[in-house]
């Protein structure tokens, strides 16, 4: 279908993010049948380098993490990417095995302040927001993002080390944290 082809040349352009809402408009045609191609596209991406990513009222294009570690050492010829602290390693990996999970949560657990690692992890798009909690506050929520997974070279959070235990004893212990 030509329509994909042109949507494709645009998220190659577009930068970070294109709207959803902005293809409709553009193309003429309903959001729920651009949700469709886009998901199609996604679909027919799955396996090569370049991932499509629908996140919400957005999307873009991303690499896909199973080249993670190729990228990275290709990229380091030239310049070593920026190594992350021990703080924000520690703050990642307690969103991996215990997301979605709150900033309140995850300092309850390290027991400092994490503002400022968040801010970073976000920025680097590691983290993201995944939704809220439904308690005061209505606090975010956060979930690793495909390009922290990447990153540490695997292709689903099921790779972490230990992650079904952990995650089986969480639920062994009620924890709401899931």
């Amino acid at each position: 279908m030509e329509i994909k082809n042109k949507i494709e040349a645009i998220l190659l352009l577009g930068g970070d993010e294109v709207k959803i809402k902005e293809l409709s408009k553009f193309f003429f045609i309903p959001l729920d049948e651009v949700l469709k191609i886009l998901e199609e596209l996604k679909e027919e991406r799955r396996e090569s380098g370049i991932n499509i990513e629908i996140d919400g009222e957005v999307v873009s294009l991303a690499t896909n993490p199973i080249y993670g570690e190729v990228i990275n050492d290709f990229f380091q010829q030239e310049s070593k990417p920026k190594k992350l602290s021990g703080a924000a390693l520690e703050t990642l990996s307690i969103i991996a095995y215990r997301q979605p999970i709150t900033k309140g949560e995850i300092e309850a657990i390290r027991g400092v302040s994490v503002d400022r690692i968040i801010q970073n992890l976000e920025e680097k798009k590691f983290i993201r927001v995944c939704g809220k909690r439904e308690t005061i506050g209505r606090p975010n929520l956060y979930e690793v993002t495909n390009k922290f997974l990447g990153y540490i070279g695997i292709k689903k959070i099921e790779e972490l080390p230990n992650y079904l235990d952990v995650r089986g004893s969480d639920e062994d212990r009620g924890d709401q944290n899931k």
